[in-house]
């Protein structure tokens, strides 16, 4: 099958196209899409498909990485096509928790050289059959990029910092916030406070109340037990995966 997956890392903006489809699952940050007119978010268990012929350009944070599967429309002769691709129109998908955990741990592997992306293609396509279709995204309005621009600056200390910056009481800003990410910002930040947690836990050898403390827990055994209700794993668990069990 003419399938290529890869990690990558990115750092600007560039409108282009591909005669190919193409298929984000975010592994750190997130990256603000925009395809055709066709506006979202591509952020913590969601995927993102570009259709092939679909100008398109994206803003990510600083610290964005994706896993990208490029598909060639001749990948799926003879075999379904898993339902997220069967749409000629760009998509965005909330994916269930424990399945956007073996994604981004199926990234992991790929990019610490443990599995073959030939041999994660094949694993990341079974999983994305289990992933159903989503509506088409619709157009931001001024108000919901405003709120996008708040969340996504990297400069804001809280919920009420971003409000202000987007010029929103907090309330209204907490419900377009919600309505455009899926994610109320306390949920926002928290997922964004783990996922580098998570990264220093499989980057790092930093003891585990040391990264805790660092994302603002003054108490580990709080941690480790919100670390295992987000990922499954508790954090030297999770460490020890991503490592082989070494």
């Amino acid at each position: 099958m003419s399938i290529h997956l890869e990690i990558r890392s990115y750092r600007g903006t560039d409108r282009h196209s591909h005669d190919y489809s193409q298929i984000l699952l975010p592994m750190q940050g997130a990256m603000r899409l925009d395809v055709e007119g066709h506006r979202s978010v591509v952020s913590s268990n969601c995927v993102a498909v570009i259709p092939r012929d679909h100008e398109h350009d994206f803003e990510p944070s600083v610290d964005c990485s994706m896993l990208i599967l490029d598909v060639e429309t001749d990948a799926f002769v003879g075999e379904a096509a898993p339902a997220v691709l069967r749409d000629p129109v760009p998509s965005l998908t909330r994916v269930e928790p424990w399945l956007w955990r073996m994604f981004r741990q199926l990234g992991a592997e790929v990019e610490a050289g443990a599995c073959r992306a030939s041999d994660a293609a094949g694993l990341a396509l079974a999983g994305l059959k289990l992933v159903a279709p989503a509506e088409t995204p619709r157009p931001w309005s001024r108000s919901e990029a405003r709120v996008l621009d708040a969340a996504h600056g990297g400069q804001a200390a809280n919920v009420a910092e971003m409000a202000r910056n987007a010029g929103l009481g907090q309330s209204q800003f907490h419900a377009l916030f919600r309505a455009t990410t899926g994610q109320s910002p306390k949920q926002s930040q928290l997922a964004r406070l783990f996922d580098e947690a998570a990264d220093q836990l499989v980057t790092t050898a930093l003891p585990i109340s040391e990264i805790a403390y660092a994302i603002g827990y003054q108490n580990a055994s709080s941690f480790n037990r919100q670390f295992r209700r987000r990922f499954g794993l508790t954090p030297s668990e999770f460490r020890a995966a991503s490592r082989g069990g070494a």
